[in-house]
């Protein structure tokens, strides 16, 4: 505490004794000044001069705001620490519990703050004349006494602000991440307004009072921070609550418009998550309900499979799959059957099995093909479009990047025919295609899509939710392939994605995914050191194992990294079918085994990196051509010129492949290096006709 602060509370506590006892007319600045119990000398003092105390305050005004901060923090001296509220009702009845003390406050000190309502409109004389050339006092607005004398000189009561200022931001994290600074000028605003507001109407039902200014505050503070969805969320938890009461089946009604808000509007995915659980649990206890149960436990696991736990949202999906089998054979069981594999394969592919998943969404979506319309967008051409959708996700993940990018294309196609180019289902398409370009190895292009599709995205779902942030974690992914980390580490600097409140509310599978897409990039712009220590917070799985053998390369600790390498090694023998992770493993193996001199195991490590490339993964993957350049650069150091066009063609080719693009795009980091190779060599760049300008030809 500054020494201005602690002479501001001395005269607080002085202002506040004497206003109690005395009308606001009657009270002399002598009064007050005389009370003030402030040390000077190291001895004792009774009491200062008039204009000592004026010289600090300046103004009658100030006097009151520091009487009501002085009692108000007298009267809540032994209040609890508020805890964090679990919805938007609680959040709401802990804002209202919190003005409800500052009612009964009023009550408490009555005579009191009706003097201060009389003295912080008080204009003294001396302010009022021209000549007088006074200037407002400077105090100190980051301390509590300062802020209050600050807002009192200009006639406002924010005593109140300083207990608000947890609850409101409590209330707050439970619909998003506030700014910095809007807890307090939220408090501040609130707080003069319940002090004219009940402080006008003295006699007012106080529990009224305060729940009328918690829905103010609501209204004008709270959802335009989160959005329109965080009213119909409250109306709809109400409206649960009221129905609690009446009967199982009343809530789980209810709990089912909870679960559609929370879902489709928010980015509360964890209390989706809970919401589900505790809707299949009452399903589950009804016979009768097994379609709902089919609903609510598919609703759950899509909420748990994007919090990034799949084994809960497997558990979830089969729960659904088996309500489903039970329904009698209709077209609609059988569209809810479908659902399920549908969910359940795509399962897989987060679960790091994609050439599994893979296999099961293109017999699913063989099966959904038949009898689809060619033009409109029915039930039956919206469930297709999603498995074809997911089946061009599961195959880029697999690493047939070339087959992702042909039915990305498709489906994005299809969609910008029957929906248009500017809707939102549009632009969840291009991202998919944005995705598979980048695993293709055109991250220029992939840029262009996924940039397109977030201003797309932008427009219907709030940016701090799930779906905003994935786009940012791929556009920072993007960055990195092309050779930019230092952007990459911007962008994810700033991202919600990366806060603890996204872990906790939205998705801290993402949240993990972004750390780790920032570690990388911390690494590949020289700050490995960095990137090590973020690494060691998240969980040891595949990636992070990889990314962290990555940082101690980077560092000069090969030994560390191929201890690592090792164990992962291990852990993939009878684990899952993510090529893409393997061959990542075994470039970093071949790496890191040339450092430590072991030339035999680095080709070998090569040779199965490979080897990958002519089974599981397509050739022209990018970490198979990483492989290839690894290799020619050795060569070239070992003067073994005549082998190094057999591993460098491959990445200088500019043929288009299946999917209409050469292996690799424009100004991808890879292909620069393998044409500095190659003319290094002497080896004559792969030019085709359309290469040149026919203009100039």
């Amino acid at each position: 505490m500054s020494a201005q602060e602690r002479r501001l509370a001395a005269i607080a506590a002085a202002s506040a004794d004497a206003f109690r006892s005395g009308d606001y007319h009657q009270v002399r600045a002598e009064d007050v000044a005389e009370r003030i119990r402030l040390p000077r000398g190291g001895e004792g003092d009774r009491g200062r001069s008039a204009v000592w105390l004026y010289n600090e305050v300046r103004s009658r005004r100030v006097l009151v705001a520091l009487a009501v901060k002085h009692a108000f923090d007298e009267f809540t001296a032994d209040d609890p620490a508020p805890q964090p509220p679990r919805s938007l009702t609680e959040a709401r009845r802990l804002v209202t519990a919190a003005l409800s003390r500052v009612a009964r406050f009023h009550r408490v000190e009555r005579f009191m703050l009706s003097q201060v309502r009389l003295g912080i409109g008080d204009i003294s004389t001396s302010e009022k004349r021209p000549s007088a050339g006074q200037s407002q006092p400077v105090w100190e607005t980051a301390e509590a006494y300062g802020a209050t004398a600050s807002a009192g000189w200009e006639g406002r009561i924010t005593a109140y602000a300083p207990y608000l200022v947890p609850r409101l931001e409590l209330a707050a994290l439970t619909a998003g991440p506030p700014p910095a600074g809007w807890a307090a000028a939220s408090a501040a605003r609130l707080s003069e307004l319940a002090f004219r507001s009940i402080a006008d109407d003295p006699d007012g039902p106080a529990d009224h009072q305060a729940a009328a200014l918690a829905a103010h505050w609501f209204a004008r503070d709270l959802i335009p921070l989160a959005g329109e969805w965080a009213e119909r969320l409250h109306v709809a938890e109400q409206a649960a609550e009221q129905a609690g009461r009446v009967g199982t089946a009343a809530r789980a009604c209810a709990l089912e418009g909870v679960l559609q808000v929370l879902l489709d509007g928010s980015p509360l995915l964890g209390r989706a998550a809970e919401v589900g659980g505790e809707l299949v649990a009452l399903h589950a206890a009804d016979p009768a309900g097994r379609r709902a149960l089919c609903d609510a436990a598919g609703r759950q696991g899509l909420a748990l499979l994007r919090l990034g736990d799949p084994a809960a949202a497997r558990a979830a999906f089969e729960r659904s799959l088996a309500a489903a089998r039970e329904l009698p054979p209709s077209d609609e069981s059988e569209a809810r059957v479908s659902r399920a594999e549908h969910n359940l394969a795509e399962t897989l592919v987060e679960a790091g099995r994609p050439a599994a998943g893979l296999r099961r969404l293109e017999e699913l979506g063989a099966r959904r093909a038949a009898g689809v319309p060619a033009t409109g967008v029915g039930p039956e051409w919206r469930r297709l479009t999603l498995t074809r959708q997911a089946t061009a996700r599961a195959a880029t993940r697999a690493g047939r990047t070339v087959t992702g990018v042909t039915l990305a294309e498709a489906a994005l196609a299809d969609r910008e025919r029957r929906l248009g180019a500017d809707n939102v289902n549009t632009a969840s398409a291009r991202v998919t295609l944005a995705e598979a370009l980048l695993a293709a190895g055109h991250p220029a292009q992939a840029r262009h899509h996924l940039t397109e599709a977030m201003r797309l995205r932008a427009q219907h779902l709030p940016p701090e939710s799930y779906w905003p942030q994935y786009d940012t974690v791929r556009l920072a992914e993007i960055e990195l392939a092309a050779g930019f980390p230092g952007q990459a580490v911007r962008l994810l600097q700033t991202a919600t994605s990366g806060t603890g409140w996204f872990a906790r509310q939205v998705s801290p599978g993402l949240h993990a995914e972004a750390t780790l897409v920032r570690c990388a990039a911390l690494t590949a712009a020289g700050e490995a050191g960095q990137a090590l220590d973020d690494l060691r917070r998240l969980p040891d799985d595949r990636r992070t194992l990889r990314a962290r053998a990555a940082a101690l390369l980077a560092l000069g600790e090969a030994s560390d990294a191929a201890g690592v390498l090792a164990a992962l090694a291990a852990d993939e023998r009878d684990a899952d079918d993510d090529f893409p992770g393997r061959a990542e493993r075994l470039l970093l193996t071949a790496r890191v085994m040339r450092v430590l001199g072991r030339e035999d195991d680095s080709e070998a490590a090569g040779a199965a990196l490979l080897a990958l490339g002519e089974g599981p993964l397509d050739p022209s993957h990018p970490l198979i051509l990483a492989g290839r350049l690894d290799l020619a650069l050795l060569r070239v150091a070992a003067g073994r010129i005549d082998e190094v066009s057999r591993l460098v063609d491959p990445l200088l080719d500019r043929r288009p492949l299946a999917h209409g693009r050469p292996p690799l795009g424009e100004g991808h980091p890879l292909l620069a290096e393998a044409r500095s190779v190659a003319a290094r060599v002497g080896e004559p760049l792969c030019h085709t006709p359309e290469d040149r300008l026919w203009e100039d030809a």
